[in-house]
């Protein structure tokens, strides 16, 4: 066991008790599980549930439409990571603070027992609740919304791209690089053609309209594909590249960034 699955148990076992009505729906023996503090816990998540909310409508971001891409502005990425580095202290202790949770406690979580399911499940949504506190006050301070602190995390820190099925075809799209490069050599391709003097004013016409007809549909599907936007975007994070390497925590996105829902509702991690 590590500090990642005593993690775990807050946003499974803990999400559990929160089904039909949280933990009084479970009843007050769980709430004694956790010590006699376990409404408390709710009571928390819920607050920073609502506080998550409050911040997307004061804060409203607007995403780009389904399918294109996010285009980076440096002072909103500056802000981004201005948040990011003021929360890291916070996710560092709430990681020393998990595994010395399991040094204390892990013989008892091995054996798998209720009682010890259950404490872990509050001690993991008190230890997380106070590094999610500390991520929401930075991002108010900033006058950033969490949907929006969640959708910069998944341009500069994109999750890595699942690997196809062997035995599914993958399906192309004009707009895939291989294609678009396949284009732009037969666009090159023209060019020596176009010099050979032997032509006929017909062929050399013929040619250039195919010139013209293929620069047109390439622009065409680097648009449709975003490819100024993801270029711009890469020049920007060349840029603060620095930075972004040092801010990198793959778990800070998975238990602090993505668990923001988009529409605010939903709130933090509900533990």
């Amino acid at each position: 066991m590590n500090k990642k699955w005593i993690l775990g148990v807050g946003l499974g076992v803990g999400g559990l008790l929160l089904v039909g009505g949280g933990l009084v729906a479970t009843g007050y023996w769980a709430n004694g599980q956790m010590g006699g503090d376990g409404m408390e816990v709710l009571a928390q998540t819920q607050a920073r549930a609502q506080r998550t909310a409050d911040l997307n409508a004061r804060y409203p971001f607007q995403p780009p439409p389904a399918g294109k891409v996010l285009r980076l502005e440096e002072a909103r990425l500056e802000t981004y990571l201005a948040v990011r580095e003021a929360t890291l202290p916070a996710y560092q202790v709430l990681e020393k603070e998990s595994l010395e949770y399991m040094r204390t406690h892990g013989q008892e979580l091995n054996r798998g027992g209720r009682r010890a399911m259950i404490q872990a499940a509050g001690a993991s949504m008190r230890m997380m609740g106070k590094a999610q506190t500390v991520l929401l006050q930075n991002l108010e301070s900033q006058r950033m919304s969490p949907q929006e602190f969640r959708r910069l995390t998944a341009v500069v820190y994109p999750p890595p791209e699942a690997v196809p099925d062997a035995g599914v075809a993958a399906v192309s799209q004009a707009s895939d690089p291989t294609n678009l490069a396949q284009l732009e050599a037969q666009l090159a391709s023209l060019a020596p053609q176009l010099e050979d003097p032997k032509l006929t004013e017909a062929e050399r016409l013929q040619l250039e309209q195919r010139r013209a007809g293929l620069r047109k549909y390439i622009t065409q599907l680097e648009l449709a594909s975003g490819k100024d936007v993801k270029d711009a975007n890469a020049a920007l994070l060349k840029k603060h590249a620095e930075r972004i390497a040092k801010a990198a925590n793959p778990t800070f996105d998975e238990l602090m960034a993505k668990p923001l829902e988009a529409a605010g509702t939903a709130g933090l991690p509900t533990p």
